[in-house]
């Protein structure tokens, strides 16, 4: 599998994007060439449904801001379980571990506004915190 974008966004940092809250300027810049796994898009849409976003204006947002969406695959939902171990302290949830697998698998640099994810030891992944 492969991508054309070289940067994978965090659920967190689409809301932050949305919700034009510290960091969007950052998430705005990246945004046309960036991606988004399907499991933090059903994240996202899960969020935007809480907020009372209607179902027409969510489909608007996710073709206006969405420009490519990963697939969940076989080795990126193992690679997400194995996280686990190394995750759980850190209280990230499987949406985060998604999205981490994804970058892993793919070889992306992540965007996200989770602070946790700083404190990860994950050499071969790079993690940008946007605020």
């Amino acid at each position: 599998m492969q991508t054309k974008n070289k940067i994978l966004l965090d659920t967190s940092a689409l809301i932050t994007l949305l919700k034009k809250e510290p960091g969007h300027e950052i998430v705005s810049n990246i945004i046309a060439s960036s991606a988004i796994s399907s499991v933090n898009l059903s994240e996202l849409i899960a969020v935007l449904s809480r907020f009372q976003v209607s179902e027409n204006d969510i489909d608007e947002i996710i073709k206006d801001l969405v420009p490519e969406i990963i697939p969940f695959c076989n080795n990126i939902g193992i690679k997400a379980g194995k996280l686990y171990k190394l995750t759980k302290s850190y209280g990230l949830s499987f949406g985060d571990r998604a999205c981490l697998a994804t970058a892993l698998e793919l070889g992306l640099q992540v965007y996200t506004a989770d602070k946790a994810w700083a404190k990860l030891n994950i050499p071969e992944l790079k993690i940008h915190l946007i605020r």
